[in-house]
């Protein structure tokens, strides 16, 4: 759906905001907030319900939706003395300031949309000239010129293969605000060509990618899977498609489906190196650290791997408390600077350490949108929590949203508001749980029932994460929640289990001349 508000052009379905040419590039909850108000204009909407819809919250503080409201303020050049987008209506929350009148056609000359045609009819253009060049050349050297139709086959990319190859540049920049752009770029153009191929197999990658490092909801992580299933059953034997129907499922935890179909991704072809490499993070979280790393060392056999091959590679040697750790963390950071990825592990590596400022430090080196993602905004308050701020804690969690649902639980109840807490603990959202197969789940809900002081209840969860492969006893040491369980004969059981693991792991990992030659590189 489609929106006009005074100069702007909101569209609901591309998730962005249009004033002339220009794209006004919000984080999700703001847009989010501004869909709302949008969508009660011209009634306003109350700080309930503005939780309840844009972050997907039972309670969100009157300061944080404040604060929410202040940054679309400044976003969309609006002031609160003389609004022209958003007003605040006393006692009864924040309405939009103008008429707001949904867009049925495309009336708006300014549109990506429109520029993205303007690059087709660019490209036409100059393909038309090649075309005449072409039969010149042709009559001039006496070639037929029949030939002409095959030589622009062979050289021509339609309006829709810019479209895709474009957003496949934005997405390679790994970053939220292009790869929102890239999104926007494919859904133009199978507008164009619904069926198009390549189009909707990197729209998959493109929501994945969205759902998985920026935080997405659960309907394009849906929608991902439901494109790379349709494009399998066009292609069975398209390495692309299983990587792509692998990255959808493990964007919904969904991890043994995930590394089957990654694995069935590199046998259909040995030199999908990021299938490959996507496989081996699969592994690690499974808690197969010595498999995992086979499978790097294989990526970089056949020439390459993913982005985040050398983060993973850190994880796995921090665990094992290789020497080499520290080392493969830099080599990350230098690689992809300021990569929300690499950021955020590098900044759980400090929290796993007690380093809560160091952390910050690292977090501080997001730039522009990927400030927001949810990620980011998680290991901000939870280094806030060690720190004892409690406050601004409170601030970055809720700014977060629904990506940080049990975070955000345990907090609450440790602060005083312990019904979301008590809530996903019911039999009915715990039987809900047994069909998930994540050990990070089964952490965070360890950290809720803690925090609620069911300490047995907690170490049940931590026993079903050690059981599903979690490995990362200092990160359950440092937890501001669970920490101090740790340290009771039970949490010492559980630190023992992991210490057994991580030493089977390491004796393998060591034992394997071919690792031990990567990792010294």
């Amino acid at each position: 759906m489609r929106y006009s508000l005074e100069d702007l052009l909101i569209d609901t379905e591309a998730r962005a905001v249009h004033r002339g040419r220009v794209t006004i590039t919000l984080p999700d909850l703001s847009f989010d907030v501004l869909v709302k108000l949008v969508e009660t204009a011209p009634e306003p909407a109350s700080l309930t319900e503005l939780a309840s819809t844009a972050w997907r919250a039972g309670y969100v503080s009157d300061e944080t939706i404040a604060q929410r409201i202040a940054l679309l303020r400044k976003a969309l050049g609006d002031t609160p003395k003389a609004p022209v987008y958003i007003r605040t209506v006393r006692g009864a929350g924040y309405a939009i300031a103008s008429p707001v009148r949904p867009v049925t056609t495309d009336t708006s000359f300014a549109t990506p949309r429109f520029i993205n045609r303007l690059y087709a009819i660019a490209a036409m253009a100059g393909m038309l000239a090649l075309l005449v060049g072409f039969i010149l050349f042709s009559q001039t050297r006496g070639a037929d010129p029949k030939t002409a139709t095959a030589f622009l086959e062979d050289n021509q990319l339609s309006s829709v293969a810019i479209l895709v190859e474009r957003a496949r540049t934005q997405l390679g920049l790994h970053q939220a605000r292009e790869t929102e752009r890239a999104i926007s770029m494919l859904r133009d153009a199978l507008r164009q060509a619904p069926d198009d191929f390549d189009g909707r197999l990197t729209l998959s990658f493109a929501l994945s990618t969205k759902a998985t490092k920026f935080g997405g909801d659960a309907s394009a992580e849906k929608e991902a899977e439901a494109l790379a299933r349709a494009l399998i059953d066009e292609q069975p034997d398209n390495s692309n498609t299983w990587s792509a129907l692998a990255y959808a499922l493990g964007s919904q935890g969904r991890i043994d489906e995930s590394l089957h179909a990654y694995q069935y991704a590199y046998q259909l072809n040995p030199q999908n190196a990021p299938a490959i490499s996507s496989a081996a993070y699969t592994q690690f979280l499974r808690g197969e650290l010595h498999q995992a790393l086979l499978l790097e060392a294989r990526a970089k056999r056949v020439g390459g791997a993913s982005r985040y091959a050398e983060i993973q590679i850190a994880q796995i040697l921090e665990l094992i408390e290789h020497p080499a750790a520290g080392k493969w963390h830099l080599r990350a950071l230098s690689l992809n600077p300021s990569q929300v990825v690499i950021l955020g592990e590098i900044a759980r590596s400090h929290l796993r350490q007690g380093n809560p400022h160091g952390a910050l430090e690292i977090l501080d080196q997001a730039e522009d949108d990927d400030q927001y993602a949810p990620q980011i905004l998680q290991l901000r308050g939870r280094a806030l929590i060690k720190l004892g701020n409690f406050d601004k804690a409170r601030l970055f969690l809720e700014a977060a949203g629904n990506d940080v649902l049990y975070d955000m639980a345990a907090f609450n109840a440790v602060t005083g508001y312990p019904d979301q807490a008590e809530e996903l603990l019911l039999p009915a959202n715990l039987s809900k749980l047994e069909a998930d197969p994540s050990a990070e789940t089964r952490v965070q809900y360890a950290e809720i029932a803690a925090a609620l002081g069911q300490a047995d209840m907690a170490m049940r969860f931590l026993a079903q994460a050690v059981n599903l492969g979690w490995r990362d006893t200092n990160w359950l040491k440092q937890s501001p929640f669970i920490g101090a369980l740790m340290t009771s004969s039970e949490g010492l059981q559980i630190e023992s289990r992991i210490a057994r693991e991580i030493m089977a792991q390491r004796q393998l990992i060591e034992g394997t001349e071919d690792l031990a030659a990567m990792l010294d590189q």
